[in-house]
């Protein structure tokens, strides 16, 4: 179980664990209970944004649309543009993207 950090600017950072992988599906853990991103929404961000570089649009208020946060949303399942963030961190600490900052916006390519 990893604890890592979400991406972002180091102010905005959140550190969180998680357990299992982009094939298994994910298992964000919070003091609040856990939070599951199964296996198939994770394949669909995957094969969604493979081999494209786009904003994280992490933005509870506005994500911008094209972004993984938007996309994520649109899934269901109760997931928000926040567990984007959370999702985006934990396919790049299993190297499946790259998340870098433009600004104070995060942008994440997704490996091809």
């Amino acid at each position: 179980m990893p604890t890592i950090e979400t991406c972002g600017s180091e102010a905005k950072r959140t550190e969180f664990t998680y357990r299992g992988n982009a094939r298994d599906g994910i298992t964000l853990e919070f003091e609040s209970g856990d939070f599951d991103i199964n296996s198939q929404t994770i394949a669909a961000v995957i094969d969604h944004f493979r081999g494209q570089t786009v904003r994280g649009g992490f933005s509870m208020t506005n994500p911008p649309l094209g972004g993984v946060g938007a996309f994520l949303q649109q899934q269901g399942g109760g997931l928000t543009p926040r567990h984007a963030s959370f999702l985006c961190a934990a396919l790049q600490h299993e190297g499946l993207v790259d998340c870098v900052l433009d600004g104070n916006a995060v942008v994440v390519t997704f490996n091809a």
